[in-house]
């Protein structure tokens, strides 16, 4: 027999078919009165058809009713719950999710408290049921798996149910992986794409076919974000499921799409396609990797008297040498296990010291021997002001490809500074790409005016363009990254760019253009498809973030931090934000406001404090800020994360 909360009553016995037919008898509760909320008010719920709602809440939150029972799909903060007795609704039995996000389930703490029961998709039970674990154990240096598991719930919550999607057609037989309740009854649909484990539920009412898709989709023709379709660093995954998604979705034509976030929309046969052919342009620049030449590694090559390529034998090296003709020499890059290959390149390219070091941008595969490079020849490290403070407190960003040292920058180099070394001129540019961490560096030597790019580009195969390598979570930005940097080799017009994992491309103006055109072509399509207030919050996965991202902590301990935002909307924001930290700790002030310009930054200060009563507990903890933008409920959006000693950052 179910035991149910106090104040709760029996209701209805439910029969859940999941995958085929399994039954399993649950009980559901009743939801008991809410106390000292707000008369309920009929226009918070629309009707989108007799007896479907929805309510917008940090997603759109959609209730399904039989009499006066209900199931909802996805459940937000839980505000629905204060307005459902305006349609009747005295009873909710169970909270569907269509993944795992947290902006679908932050409330869910507060529906276990209301006796209501939670179905999850099977392949994401584990984002829900021991998140404290995933939490302890995720990498933050090092990261290469891009996968927004960043957007799990700080805390563990009871599941009640799987949810075992299938891909399906609207002919797939009716008792697969259905979900039925109280006569209400729900075919359940993988729908791989904004998160690997998503599903969507077809429902059907009057005649009228509702698929409530989640996040596939946004409001008609566009989906919510870039950054979730990128599963993998390289590689095109994420992308590809959403495209088959979507062409299952065609085979279901379902009357309506009820997606978490923006408006419902009709007749997807009609706009699907556009989105289709926009996502499979994207995966042709996000399938980078098979349209470049990787350089052979025999070992060392000479590109120029000056210049040397660091080719260790078989290995994916990144490092150039340049050498002086007096024996001294400076690093563009160095990997870590360049680093015992130096005392050869010594030997093979004649060089006696070296005076400093330069990173292209911070990836941990570029700087990761820089430290012990420093160490070893006494070089000084040359870093461009942008990079500066990433190089310095890696543990204060959520990036991919960290290094996990800091290290301190001797020379702080600015935005078209000419310098020259032992005779050869240098000069040194902001030049955003693949990140908008890097720098590029541009030296004419030996009759040739050579640049330096670090992994913008690489070297196309013939006949092909100049692709850009995009990676939202490198901190992208539409209207410049990728289009900053081909407008400004095309101003630079050098004879040969250099990337590092690449063989030097000959710079015609044909393919620097290629460049450009094809890096505006990319920034148009996500201008056109992501479905926000401004676009570039859809690619920029950081647009609030904490600072730092990380902190080592002692119990007992403070720490100072800052709410940042980068606010991309044409028009001043405001953005009201609660502090959401884990039980006993204390935080001043609890919330935080934030004004902000059209495109423009800024940001709110506040300190936590840690109870000595943590001692000893050897995790990780994860702060959040519920947030609040212009009036409407985001959600908790960012994460913080608190390494309780001895446990490091990691």
């Amino acid at each position: 027999m179910c035991a149910l909360s106090k104040g709760a009553n029996w209701s209805a016995l439910l029969v859940l078919f999941v995958g085929g037919g399994l039954a399993v008898s649950i009980c559901a509760a009743q939801v008991p009165p809410q106390g000292n909320v707000s008369k309920p008010e009929t226009r918070a719920l629309t009707e989108i058809l007799p007896n479907v709602y929805r309510y917008k809440d940090t997603c759109n939150v959609y209730a399904i009713v039989k009499d006066d029972q209900a199931i909802l799909i996805d459940f937000g903060s839980g505000g629905i719950l204060n307005h459902l007795s305006s349609v009747g609704v005295h009873h909710v039995g169970w909270i569907l999710h269509t993944h795992f996000h947290r902006d679908q389930a932050q409330g869910d703490q507060l529906a276990k408290a209301r006796g209501i029961k939670i179905a999850v998709p099977a392949g994401e039970r584990k984002y829900f049921e021991n998140v404290e674990t995933l939490w302890s154990n995720k990498n933050i240096f090092d990261l290469y798996d891009m996968r927004n598991e960043f957007f799990a719930l700080p805390r563990s919550i009871a599941v009640d149910a799987d949810l075992e999607g299938r891909f399906t057609t609207a002919s797939s037989s009716p008792s697969d992986s259905v979900f039925r309740w109280n006569g209400i009854e729900v075919k359940v649909i993988k729908t791989p794409g904004h998160t690997e484990g998503s599903v969507s539920f077809l429902y059907e009412s009057g005649g009228k076919r509702l698929l409530f898709c989640g996040d596939l989709v946004a409001s008609e023709g566009k989906i919510p974000t870039m950054h979730d379709l990128e599963w993998t660093y390289v590689g095109t995954r994420g992308i590809a499921a959403e495209l088959e998604s979507l062409n299952n979705m065609r085979d279901i034509a379902p009357d309506m799409m009820l997606p978490s976030h923006g408006e419902p929309s009709a007749d997807m046969l009609r706009w699907t396609p556009q989105l289709a052919a926009d996502l499979a342009r994207i995966y042709h620049e996000y399938d980078w990797i098979n349209y470049t030449q990787f350089r052979p590694s025999p070992g060392p090559v000479q590109l120029t008297k000056h210049i040397w390529q660091m080719r260790r034998a078989f290995d994916w090296g990144v490092g150039y040498v340049i050498v002086s003709d007096t024996g001294h020499a400076f690093l563009w890059d160095v990997n870590e296990k360049e680093v015992p290959f130096l005392a050869d390149m010594k030997k093979v390219a004649g060089f006696e010291t070296i005076d400093f070091i330069v990173p292209s941008h911070y990836h941990d595969d570029h700087v990761g021997g820089i430290n012990a490079a420093r160490k070893a020849y006494g070089a000084k490290l040359w870093a461009m002001e942008h990079l500066v403070d990433v190089l310095e407190h890696p543990m204060a960003y959520n990036l991919p490809c960290l290094w996990p040292e800091a290290m301190k920058v001797d020379r702080v180099l600015h935005d078209g500074e000419k310098i020259v070394w032992e005779g050869l001129p240098l000069q040194f540019f902001y030049l955003p790409g693949q990140t908008e961490y890097t720098e590029g560096m541009l030296i004419d030597v030996d009759g040739k005016k050579m640049l330096f790019d670090g992994d913008n580009v690489g070297r196309p195969l013939p006949g092909t363009s100049l692709l850009g390598h995009f990676v939202c979570r490198n901190y992208q930005r539409i209207g410049g990254g990728h289009v900053y940097a081909a407008k400004k080799l095309l101003e630079l017009m050098p004879d040969f760019v250099c990337p590092n994992h690449f063989e030097w491309s000959p710079a015609t103006s044909e393919l620097l253009r290629s460049y450009l055109t094809s890096s505006e072509e990319i920034q148009e399509i996500w201008s056109r498809i992501i479905d926000q207030p401004d676009p570039a919050i859809g690619v920029d996965n950081n647009w609030i973030s904490f600072y730092p991202y990380q902190a080592e902590a002692a119990p007992g301990g403070t720490i100072s931090y800052q709410l940042r935002l980068r606010n991309w909307i044409h028009r001043p924001s405001h953005i009201k934000a609660t502090i959401r930290a884990p039980e006993a700790w204390t935080v001043s002030p609890p919330s935080v406001e934030i004004d902000a310009p059209a495109k423009s930054e800024a940001s709110a200060r506040f300190v936590v404090r840690v109870p000595r009563s943590e001692a000893g507990k050897n995790r990780r903890f994860v702060m959040t800020a519920d947030i609040w933008r212009d009036g409407e409920h985001i959600g908790e959006a960012t994460e913080t994360l608190v390494n309780m000693m001895p446990m490091k950052a990691h």
